[in-house]
């Protein structure tokens, strides 16, 4: 019997000989039964260079007895017993969901809310290639600063380096992380061998994904790009169905990873014409994983703002990446976007970090300096939505930390402000102020984001005569923090009352939280 910690990944071996079988084609699939009749099952296993591996994760704890099953003989009918003893690891919390409670929020398996915090980092793969202890610091310094998910590639080839620009300077080529060491099918790039994955190349993935799993780290995997010269297979032929179901079979049992089809799906849309592929690969997807992730599919048509598209509806939740410069329209945006879908809303690239040393990378319509991009960023949490930030010298090929910026501080205190709120139960509702946005829980708890600075007046008429509410303001371009008490006023029972910013510099962007009757205090 093997003793397993609840969530964590074990590996189960199986070995055979096939003949001339394409040993990636050869099925095998497990049961895993706990001892109280709970299930995982049509587990699928996966071919890993010498052997085949069935990838398991126990939910819960107890015994739990598994079985392989396949047509080749030596795959079928092996069985193994797995003890799962208790989690000892205080950043992992299961799978990742949508709150039972609250269908518009993320939530763990075991309870525990998510706050989405994205970075985007697409080449994190190749950059670990290259260098993994130099990638695990930088992860480590990523999460440090509030960021608990990566948005980023499977696979992409080429990025930056190949784009024309209107940057006369070279490309530093010892930041450069494209085109990759190692091609995710056998033969590279170039000449690839589709029939075939590269095993090398998922061995290191799977160690990278191992240590964002042991962090507690989210992985938004983009299972695929298209504008990054990545030679995939043609599509709808067997080796490009067996890709998808490879990767989800590979690793579903972390569960950390958030399925996305493709990063900028638009492309895809453009290429097939229709959502038909698209469709076809969600329920691909979907029928390869035993344990339920969250699906989704990123930017899915272009210009798309405001519209509900059909894998938007058969989505978990909507991803989309729009581009709108200013703080109340990011706000207006996702309110509408969640108001259509009624699933959680994340805007994935709604503007580009320039970075502390301007090197020569992308740039956008909505590339901006720091302050902007954190004004809007807290838009996106004042509607009840959530964010993927995009840092200059780090979300292409192109990948350089250093100097960190001290922006990135700034997003540590913003995920401790609105940790200290009951967010998965709050909804965007501006009508509750009278300038700036507002995200409450009404009589309970509120949220409320002034982008230009100022006074405001808030509705406090859910709220009890008498009741002592707890209010903390904070400047978001500096963390400068301010607390006390409060009650609500007597005009017309609270529907007046005066929020008073405390700051020096009235002008500067700030929010302020609410709790009523005190932190920790809601009903």
């Amino acid at each position: 019997m093997v003793e397993v910690q609840q969530y964590a990944v074990c590996d189960f071996e199986l070995y055979a000989d096939v003949g001339d079988k394409n040993p990636f084609a050869v099925e095998v699939t497990a049961t895993f039964t706990h001892e109280l009749g709970g299930v995982v099952e049509n587990l699928p296993g996966f071919f890993d260079g010498d052997k085949w591996v069935v990838r398991f994760s126990p939910s819960v704890e107890g015994v739990w007895t598994g079985c392989s099953r396949s047509e080749i003989s030596g795959l079928d009918g092996s069985e193994w017993r797995v003890q799962c003893v208790g989690n000892e690891n205080a950043d992992v919390h299961g799978l990742l969901g949508i709150d039972p409670e609250y269908p518009q929020r993320f939530a763990w398996s075991d309870g525990t809310p998510f706050l989405y915090l994205g970075f985007e980092c697409d080449w994190l793969f190749s950059y670990h290639q290259a260098d993994a202890a130099r990638c695990y610091g930088h992860v480590d310094l990523v999460a440090s600063r509030g960021f608990n998910c990566f948005v980023m590639n499977l696979y992409a080839h080429t990025g930056f380096g190949s784009r024309p620009n209107d940057d006369t300077r070279p490309v530093l080529p010892e930041y450069l992380f494209g085109p990759p060491e190692m091609y995710l099918f056998e033969g590279g790039n170039d000449a690839p061998d589709h029939e075939r994955m590269n095993i090398d190349f998922f061995r290191d993935f799977d160690r990278l994904m191992r240590y964002l799993h042991g962090k507690g780290i989210v992985v938004h995997l983009m299972l695929q790009v298209q504008n990054k010269q990545v030679n995939w297979p043609a599509r709808e032929t067997d080796a490009d169905d067996r890709f998808w179901r490879y990767a989800v079979a590979r690793y579903q049992a972390f569960g950390n990873v958030i399925w996305d089809v493709g990063k900028e799906s638009k492309n895809l849309y453009r290429e097939m014409g229709d959502h038909d592929y698209v469709l076809d690969r969600m329920d691909i997807i979907r029928g390869a994983d035993a344990y339920g992730h969250l699906l989704t599919v990123h930017d899915v048509e272009l210009r798309n703002a405001g519209t509900l598209s059909e894998p938007d509806r058969q989505s978990d939740f909507v991803t989309d990446q729009v581009h709108l410069s200013d703080a109340a329209r990011y706000n207006r945006e996702a309110i509408r976007r969640m108001r259509n879908s009624g699933t959680p809303y994340v805007n994935v690239e709604y503007g580009y970090e320039l970075a502390e040393e301007q090197l020569k990378t992308y740039r956008g319509r909505t590339t901006a300096e720091w302050d902007d991009i954190l004004k809007w960023t807290w838009a996106i949490y004042a509607a009840g939505a959530y964010p993927c930030y995009y840092y200059d010298n780090t979300s292409w090929d192109l990948i350089k930390f250093e100097p960190v910026p001290e922006s990135w501080m700034r997003y540590r205190e913003l995920r401790d402000f609105l940790e200290g709120l009951p967010f998965n139960q709050m909804v965007g509702d501006n009508e509750y102020v009278e300038r700036g946005l507002c995200l409450a829980l009404a009589g309970d708890a509120y949220l409320v984001y002034l982008p230009e600075g100022g006074d405001t007046r808030i509705d406090l008429s859910d709220v009890d005569e008498g009741t002592p509410i707890a209010v903390d303001w904070m400047a978001v371009l500096t963390g400068e923090q301010s607390s006390g008490e409060m009650e609500k006023s007597d005009f017309w029972g609270g529907f007046n009352t005066d929020l008073v910013n405390p700051f020096g510099d009235k002008d500067q962007p700030c929010v302020v939280g609410l709790w009523v009757g005190g932190k920790g205090a809601i009903r």
